[in-house]
């Protein structure tokens, strides 16, 4: 008999190992699907179909209100990271009207170059004012009008009458 292929020393693929505890029981307040004492055709307990679309409507409407929530969430953060390169853009504005008063206040002549040299500078202005003296000319480096007059005065008394005879002022 030792030789009988439908004995075997192992336990059976369905029995539990030994020192196996098997599936863990639920707490008693967690209600399996069949606590409402419903059985099937194999006697195990049954699922009622009420209580199963009421427990699936209930996941839907929590996941429709998580949902919503995260559309929620979504429009603040994009809301909040427009307000943000806003922000960006004010201050980038603010930034550049400083260096352009800065570069006036230095008398610079051409604020362009120079803004396009600060950033070698480290954005001194007297740094970029010392190694490029010729965007800081003030005054003196300006181009000076002209009056039309010779050496800067009032036209000649020739040229006086000679207009004053030209409109009729006098003959």
């Amino acid at each position: 008999m030792a030789d009988d292929p439908t004995k075997h020393d192992d336990p059976p693929a369905n029995d539990p190992e030994p020192g196996d505890k098997g599936t863990p029981t639920p707490p008693a307040n967690d209600p399996e699907p069949g606590d409402d004492g419903l059985k099937d055709k194999h006697n195990e307990p049954a699922i009622n179909r009420g209580r199963y679309d009421r427990e699936i409507k209930a996941k839907d409407d929590q996941i429709a209100e998580l949902t919503k929530q995260l559309e929620e969430a979504t429009g603040r953060a994009e809301s909040g990271a427009k307000a943000l390169k806003e922000i960006e853009t004010l201050k980038a504005q603010l930034a550049d009207k400083e260096v352009t008063t800065s570069l006036k206040l230095a008398g610079c002549v051409n604020e362009k170059a120079a803004k396009a040299l600060l950033e070698d500078y480290e954005g001194d202005v007297a740094k970029l004012k010392e190694a490029c003296p010729y965007l800081f000319g003030g005054n003196a480096a300006r181009q000076k009008g002209s009056t039309g007059a010779k050496n800067g005065g009032a036209p000649d008394k020739d040229e006086d009458e000679m207009l004053d005879r030209a409109f009729g002022f006098k003959k």
